[in-house]
């Protein structure tokens, strides 16, 4: 309890206010960042679910996906399944080849062609066809079936205009009607602008088909763990910021707690120098007033030299010791021959 209340009070700090509101603030962009990578997967879940359910619903008529020929297919009506009845134009200037189509690892065409029906003409993609090895032309040109024809097809958006792309003949950039409409010979009915298909059956069908094309991705992608990841990194900074207070909190308390012991221990080593280096000149007081002189043995050079060494020892700083002179010498000699 009393670390919490510590580190409250550190927290409060003008330097740990701040270190904590740069924790708020990051966990805040994290938390933003979590939750729009939460949005995105929400996004892309929703349209998995949306295509899976218009592919595998029954075919509708196309007047109950696209009412008028201008009409816009609608978010909802996304590769929804309908089914139309009519016939191919097999004129060879209706046979179009959509530029720059991927399928597995290659790049091709899409083969393009108008199918007429009682309400209008619609563009259909049959199928994806490679692309010839000598130039940039399809390698081959599937027959279109004549006659009536009972087709499938999944609805598609019509693509925006690449500008700036200039069309070879028999090739287009994207699958634009209003823009394909200035390739094609006239149409038996008015062309639908807001969309176009792409073939899932068609009887009966001709033979060489092309090949199928492939499905929309409905993969989730990885914005789930992206979005647990960024929340995850949110909960770490206001985390981290407590437990780095913490610790200094604790590892001042130990350094306090070690500091009392230091400082007796050097007082003590002290106070021995202090008694080492004070014991002799006090007991030669002690003799001089209890009226004894003090012996001349006491005056001995290696007693004498000692003393001064003990005396020297209440220094802080060492000193070298000092070679005796040979008047000392001889005063010390004298001394010895008066005692004997």
């Amino acid at each position: 309890m009393r670390t919490a209340l510590l580190i409250i009070r550190r927290l409060v700090s003008r330097d740990g206010a701040t270190m904590l509101l740069a924790a708020i603030l990051a966990a805040a962009l994290c938390v933003g960042l979590g939750f729009w990578q939460w949005h995105r997967f929400e996004t892309k879940r929703d349209n998995a679910r949306l295509v899976e359910t218009n592919m595998t619903a029954d075919p509708v008529a196309l007047p109950r996906v696209l009412p008028d020929t201008d009409s816009h297919l609608a978010g909802a009506d996304e590769w929804k399944q309908v089914e139309l009845r009519g016939q191919y134009c097999t004129d060879p200037d209706c046979v179009l080849y959509v530029r720059n189509r991927p399928s597995d690892s290659s790049v091709g065409f899409w083969q393009l062609v108008p199918f007429t029906t009682d309400q209008g003409t619609l563009l259909v993609v049959r199928g994806w066809v490679d692309v010839a090895e000598s130039s940039s032309v399809p390698a081959t040109k599937p027959p279109v079936p004549h006659g009536t024809t009972t087709a499938v097809v999944r609805m598609r958006d019509a693509e925006p205009v690449l500008k700036g792309r200039t069309n070879p003949p028999g090739q287009v950039q994207t699958v634009t009607p209003s823009v394909v409409a200035g390739q094609l010979p006239d149409l038996d009915g008015p062309l639908y602008t807001g969309a176009y298909g792409e073939l899932a059956s068609e009887s009966p069908a001709a033979s060489p088909m092309p090949a199928s094309l492939e499905g929309p991705d409905t993969s989730l992608g990885p914005h789930l763990s992206y979005a647990v990841q960024w929340w995850l990194f949110a909960a770490f900074f206001p985390v981290a910021v407590v437990v780095r207070t913490r610790r200094q909190i604790l590892d001042e308390a130990a350094e306090s707690d070690s500091a009392p012991g230091v400082e007796a221990e050097h007082g003590t080593a002290q106070g021995i120098e202090a008694g080492d280096g004070g014991g002799h000149p006090a007991g030669s007081e002690g003799e001089q007033e209890a009226g004894r002189p003090a012996a001349p043995s006491d005056r001995d050079p290696r007693r004498g030299q000692g003393g001064r060494t003990a005396r020297r020892g209440t220094s802080h700083e060492a000193r070298p010791s000092r070679r005796r002179s040979k008047d000392e010498e001889e005063e010390d000699e004298l001394l010895e021959h008066r005692q004997h």
